[in-house]
């Protein structure tokens, strides 16, 4: 991680020494030197990094390194804060001469900076010499850095007991589903990829298969090979010659790889094969070995197991890979207890008080079988007493930790396997509060905003960022809790003993540090990210170290002294309530990231003008009026939210010009000029909601969001639309107010694939005018005459329709078989439908269907019987006739909806 460290320290330095090269003027040549001296630093580092766990001279060393890149970064910050304090009292240049003593102070900051940098350099020097003192030197030359960790874990990892794993809790289904394609998969040879995080049982689901006596007696020839990290493909094939041809060690001394390819290769022709290849990390080893297993078309196959998902895909793309999930509460306690228990053959024979805490101890594992087992052994040689294993269930994180070999090392095997530039974004996800569903747009920005993200050509940052998010959990770092309808992540989580893990780790380099309630009345900040969880200390001592900090679910009302983050570049506030903020919040002329949402703040402090380095700023969900002007002139802003209060004018001024912007929410158009003078010039808009008097300004706004080609979500709401008026003023043809813009067509839009419409809209738009690739669409206060879904159902691309409030008046729906064909998710909600009709072949792919304050609708013949595809069924406010046969599940046409239904 210190490789890390040291590396976004360079490029700061590097990009500092250009933006204030007036600034670092006396000290230009040191501080050129620290970087340069850095650098050589950095080759050795990678390889010092991943060895401190195993040497302690190396571990004070990488400390020591990291701590001089932190101080530095601290130095270099401070003295740039300091010389734009003095700019905002007026320009230096022109008060020396009539204020001497402005020029004087100057001085002595420079003279303060140049000693600072002086010691650092020092400092430095004696790091290089000491690598020699404390016998460190050629550790880079003997290339035993990653290699090194990775060995030592790999063979506790060799040592596991998998010939004699029993376990089989949860994979029933898995090994049924699996043995069935692994035998009647089709004829060609074909690799069958299980993945998922470390610890799930991909090796004990691989084994079980391999095991099977069907499986035994359809394949002529097997083999299981354990592969891991750091492979030799000679070591692989030679192991594949001894056990599939039986050659002995005077033979296969003599072959080379590509004889032992070859005579492989030809041994297996004509022969239907299974070959299993266990934890597989890198594409390479498919390259390598492919070439012995030849494809006969008499149903051959190869099992990976991997916790990659690319390196499964990259072996076979036409198969997609078998991803493993963690065990539910049930399937875990069961394994929990029998581990605990072996002599046990049923739950029923346990001791009484043992299922209240055993499965207490089980949740806490968060279904991954690995642990549960741990800890199960561990169980399995207390005393069975409540005693005993209530002392387990307040430790089971500390006790997990007690057994590296089979648990904690596995999963520091996979964080040892990150690129360098995953693993800051990794150890960030230890800030967010345990079992916490984190927003992938926020994590994303976060990431942007904290410098983890490395630029790649002209792709936007936060396009690089999601490729992270997305390794990530490729990776099985990270699990993926929702998606958007277009398949991109939404939410994420971590599971437990890899959270651990993080904090774990950041805290050993000061990564980061979090604080649980007012643990103390004092608190000392060492790390340079601080997580407030539940509560503030009353003093926090060294917060001029501390870079990012964020709050997580304080339940009072807060009053934050800003004054002592005087360094700050992240400021998370969602969700607290701050009733006024603090006004040295001009001070932190670092921060990138402000996050007021949901806070309810009723005003911003004139010093936010100061914040001249700001991404992102979220005000939604606040009381702000009005918005200070001052914020469009922030040219670094790249995401900028509003409330979407109906009441609150967000109205940018003519010369508003914002270069950067991505994201645009809540924006109130109330004057043409500021469209055709202002908002005009914000043309890399990706997200863009507006509310106001749309109609009006109906030809400026086409223009304008004609022209943002790379707009991929919009959202529009007429002032007036929702209000209790608006059917007299519909009934009484008055609808200039309440009207949606009608543009003529969407379809140069490729990127739009969210479009979110509220007020009156005089005729849906035609198929073909709308984006060719949308795939979520919600209506709302549209008040439709004409059945919409005639149009919609041949959308090709849409997966997620909302049809909310008054969008439809009419009385009867009809869903045409054979339409629909990608659609996964519908919503009706407050219409006035009476009729439903959905015909045999329509949406054959929905999932999901929410059905709410439809007083009106009745079943019809066939009810929702064609659906046989769908999953979830969520009813509410209906008829009580309906609601009485969904919950009685009686009625002549229950049968046809209880495919849907929990029994």
């Amino acid at each position: 991680m210190a490789e890390y460290i040291v590396s976004l320290l360079i490029e700061k330095i590097a990009c500092q020494l250009m933006e204030e090269a007036i600034s670092f003027a006396r000290v230009h040549d040191q501080v050129q030197w620290i970087e340069e001296e850095l650098k050589r630093m950095t080759c050795f580092l990678k390889d010092a990094d991943s060895r401190q766990d195993f040497d302690e001279r190396v571990r004070n060393w990488v400390a020591d390194v990291r701590d001089v890149a932190y101080d530095t970064e601290d130095v270099i910050d401070s003295y740039i804060l300091k010389m734009s304090q003095k700019r905002e009292k007026g320009l230096i240049r022109l008060l020396c001469q009539r204020y001497p003593f402005v020029f004087f102070d100057e001085l002595i900051a420079g003279h303060k900076l140049n000693k600072q940098i002086s010691r650092i350099k020092m400092r430095i020097q004696a790091l290089s010499s000491s690598r020699s003192t404390y016998g460190i030197e050629n550790i880079s030359r003997r290339g035993e850095g990653t290699s090194f960790a990775v060995d030592c874990l790999r063979e506790k990892r060799r040592s596991y007991p998998h010939a004699c794993e029993e376990e089989i809790f949860g994979l029933v289904d898995d090994i049924r589903i699996l043995e069935d394609r692994v035998i009647h998969g089709g004829l060609q040879r074909s690799v069958i990829s299980i993945i998922g995080m470390a610890g799930l049982g991909k090796t004990t689901l691989a084994r079980k298969i391999y095991q099977s006596s069907d499986v035994k007696k359809h394949f002529i020839s097997r083999a299981w090979v354990y592969v891991s990290q750091e492979y030799r493909a000679g070591d692989i094939l030679q192991v594949l010659c001894k056990r599939v041809m039986g050659l002995g060690k005077l033979e296969l001394d003599k072959m080379d790889i590509e004889d032992m390819e070859e005579q492989l290769s030809t041994f297996l022709k004509g022969r239907r094969y299974i070959v299993v290849l266990d934890d597989i990390w890198n594409r390479e080893v498919w390259d390598d070995l492919k070439a012995a297993f030849p494809d006969e078309e008499n149903g051959s196959r190869i099992i990976f197991t991997s916790r990659f998902k690319d390196v499964a895909l990259y072996a076979d793309p036409r198969n997609l890979p078998y991803e493993l999930c963690l065990l539910n509460e049930e399937d875990s306690w069961e394994l929990l207890w029998r581990k605990a228990f072996p002599e046990c053959n049923t739950a029923a024979s346990l001791p009484p008080w043992s299922m209240e805490l055993g499965k207490q101890i089980a949740k806490r594992c968060g279904g991954l079988p690995l642990a549960l087992v741990v800890l199960g052994g561990l169980l399995s040689r207390k005393e069975a007493t409540y005693s005993e294993w209530l002392k387990i269930l307040q430790s089971v994180q500390w006790q997990l930790a007690q057994d590296p070999a089979k648990c904690a090392d596995m999963l520091k095997l996979s964080y040892q396997d990150l690129p360098y530039y995953l693993k800051s974004c990794f150890l960030y996800v230890g800030l967010f509060p345990e079992d916490f569903e984190i927003s992938a747009r926020k994590l994303i920005l976060l990431w942007v905003a904290e410098g983890f993200v490395q630029p790649r050509a002209t792709e936007p940052l936060e396009d690089v960022a999601e490729d992270y998010l997305e390794e990530l959990i490729g990776r099985s770092m990270i699990q993926p809790a929702t998606r958007k309808s277009n398949g991109r992540i939404k939410t994420v989580r971590v599971h437990d003993l890899l959270r651990e893990l993080a904090i774990s780790k950041a805290k050993e380099d000061q990564f980061l540090d979090i604080i649980h309630g007012d643990v103390s009345a004092y608190y000392v900040a060492e790390a340079r990210r601080l997580a407030i969880h539940f509560g503030i200390p009353l003093k926090t001592r060294n917060a001029s170290r501390v870079r990012s900090l964020l709050f997580f679910e304080l339940n009072e009302p807060v009053w934050l002294k800003l004054k002592k983050f005087k360094l700050l570049q992240i400021l998370d506030l969602e969700d607290v309530h701050i009733a006024l903020l603090d006004s040295s919040i001009g001070n932190l002329i670092h921060l990138r990231y402000l996050d007021l949402g949901k806070t309810w703040l009723k005003q911003l402090p004139s010093s936010i003008a100061n914040l001249f380095n700001l991404q992102t700023l979220d005000l939604s969900s606040t009381l702000i009026d009005p918005i200070p002007p001052v914020i469009w002139e922030m040219q670094q802003l790249r995401h900028l939210r509003f409330s979407e209060f109906r009441d609150m004018v967000v109205n940018p001024p003519a010369h508003a010009s914002l270069p950067n912007l991505q994201t645009l929410q809540g924006i109130c158009i109330c004057e043409k000029s500021c469209i055709e003078e202002g908002l005009d010039k914000l043309s890399n808009l990706r997200v863009l909601g507006l509310h106001g008097n749309l109609i009006i300004h109906e030809e400026a706004l086409g223009k304008w969001i004609f022209n943002l080609k790379s707009l991929q979500c919009l959202k529009m709401q007429s002032r007036g639309a929702g209000n209790a008026e608006i059917t007299m003023i519909v009934n009484a043809g008055v609808i200039a107010l309440t009207a949606i813009p009608e543009f003529t067509s969407y379809l140069n839009h490729v990127h739009l694939y969210k479009l979110h419409l509220k007020g009156f809209q005089r005729v849906l738009l035609d198929v073909q005018d709308f984006p060719p690739n949308l795939t979520e669409l919600s209506l709302q206060w549209s008040y439709l005459m004409e059945d919409p879904m005639k149009k919609l159902e041949k959308l090709p691309n849409l997966r997620v329709l909302k049809l909310k409030q008054s969008s439809y008046v009419g009385k009867e729906m009809v869903c045409s078989g054979g339409w629909f064909p990608q659609l996964r998710f519908l919503k009706l909600s407050n219409l006035c439908l009476e009729r439903w009709r959905i015909e045999e072949g329509a949406m054959k792919n929905l999932r999901n269907l929410e059905i709410v304050d439809c007083k009106l609708l009745k079943i019809v013949p066939r009810g929702l019987w064609p659906v046989t595809s769908l999953r979830n069924l969520k009813l509410g406010y209906l008829p009580c006739a309906f609601e009485m046969m969904v919950q009685e599940r009686r009625g002549e046409n229950w049968y046809k909806l209880e495919h849907v239904l929990p029994l």
